[in-house]
């Protein structure tokens, strides 16, 4: 009898945790600091510290789930382990519709940059970003890591840039401003926590890693520290070169630092970059949800032809299911509008995730003892609280979605599922 195929095991512990900060460090940065920066003021690095620290207590509740349950669709197996198939479902049915938006979102950013350069329609240049990620999707998985790893490495060396330009104002700026108080601070971190969003995208790699009970937890402790340190000192640098307002009212910040500093070849230059970090951000969230659809489909919470693996070790059919639908998807709103939605709907899910692990220790189910069953239950309650606090400064209209998402994922939730 031929044996079906599988999901090929050949990530280490490096493509992974490269992986992990390729996905994060992209369009959140490059398009959401400046509406945060209209929001948080100079103390714009702050927010993006609450944020940090919120995505890190939650990527504690991964790293520890991923160790007893190292599967794709993560927010889905971390939740059913604690709480049954239903509300896994839920968590994971939030999670997978973030990434459906923050997709749509990101390649319209890459149009808007692309359309600055050269002058092509916005959803044109959207759509066919897309049509050429599909392709990569479609051909394996290494070469979808090999590629999101060398657009990583543009990204970086351009935040890299913007660091150093803005470096020598740092002794000259106030990074306590606050024009909006602390609830300013607070909305922004709100905002750009969709900076973040990548650490747990990890979890959906954990069947093509070689050893993931051992390198999940520590590619998602490094690609947790190296974004949130790049991302505090780019808000240091952004706001120190050219003031936050002036960060605020720009449709290409960080192409507008370039420029203040070294003129328009430079910001020419930081847009191309820019291309590559939201082309690499949407290449790694297809890639991502379609592993979300297909553990979900593995588990029987989908329909069981989304779990197929093609002839090139892949789920084809889940990777073009995500294709359409983020199409679809492209016509939504603007970035920060839908960036908003997104986090409303993230927060809600790791939320869910955050609860499980407490839960688990408390029935004894974490295989832990002493010191370590008490860190696991409170970081993650720490994690909740501090969720729903970024979650209650969305605004009322993005909290009504992800509770109407939530809604929507209960009732279609199967009452049975795969173990």
């Amino acid at each position: 009898m031929t044996q079906a195929p599988a999901l090929r095991r050949s990530l280490g512990l490096w493509r992974a945790a490269l992986s992990g900060v390729g996905v994060i460090l992209g369009a959140g940065v490059y398009a959401l600091i400046a509406p945060a920066a209209g929001r948080a003021g100079g103390a714009l690095w702050i927010a993006f510290l609450v944020a940090g620290v919120a995505a890190a207590l939650t990527a504690y509740s991964y790293a520890r789930l991923g160790r007893l349950r190292p599967r794709n669709s993560p927010e889905f197996q971390y939740t059913a382990l604690a709480f049954g198939p239903r509300a896994g479902f839920v968590a994971g049915w939030l999670m997978l519709a973030a990434d459906l938006l923050a997709a749509a979102t990101v390649a319209l950013g890459f149009g808007g940059y692309l359309a600055h350069l050269a002058g092509t329609p916005v959803t044109a240049n959207a759509v066919a970003l897309l049509a050429a990620l599909g392709l990569v999707v479609a051909v394996g998985i290494d070469q979808s890591v090999g590629l999101a790893v060398a657009l990583t490495f543009v990204e970086v060396l351009g935040l890299i840039a913007v660091i150093l330009l803005g470096a020598p104002s740092w002794t000259s700026t106030n990074y306590l401003e606050a024009p909006h108080g602390i609830a300013g601070v607070w909305s922004a971190a709100s905002l750009i926590f969709f900076a973040y969003l990548g650490f747990d995208e990890l979890g959906n790699l954990a069947e093509e890693m070689r050893d993931p009970a051992r390198d999940l937890p520590r590619a998602l402790w490094i690609a947790m520290g190296v974004t949130t340190t790049i991302y505090v000192l780019v808000a240091l640098s952004a706001t120190g070169a050219v003031g936050w307002g002036a960060l605020a009212d720009s449709p290409a910040p960080l192409a507008r630092v370039a420029g203040a500093v070294l003129g328009e070849r430079a910001a020419a230059g930081l847009a191309f970059v820019a291309l590559a970090a939201t082309a690499n951000t949407v290449l790694l969230l297809l890639v991502s949800a379609s592993r979300s659809v297909y553990g979900m489909a593995a588990a029987g919470v989908l329909p069981a032809r989304l779990a197929r693996v093609g002839a090139r070790q892949v789920p084809a059919e889940a990777a073009w299911l995500v294709l359409v639908v983020t199409g679809a998807l492209l016509f939504v709103g603007g970035v920060a509008e839908v960036a908003t939605l997104t986090d409303a709907a993230v927060l809600l899910s790791f939320m869910l995730v955050n609860a499980s692990l407490p839960w688990l220790a408390a029935h004894g189910r974490s295989s832990t003892m002493g010191w370590r069953r008490t860190a696991d239950a409170l970081v993650p309650a720490a994690a909740v609280v501090l969720c729903a606090t970024l979650l209650a400064h969305a605004g009322w209209t993005a909290l009504g979605v992800a509770v109407a998402l939530a809604a929507v994922g209960l009732a279609l939730a199967p009452r049975r599922a795969a173990a």
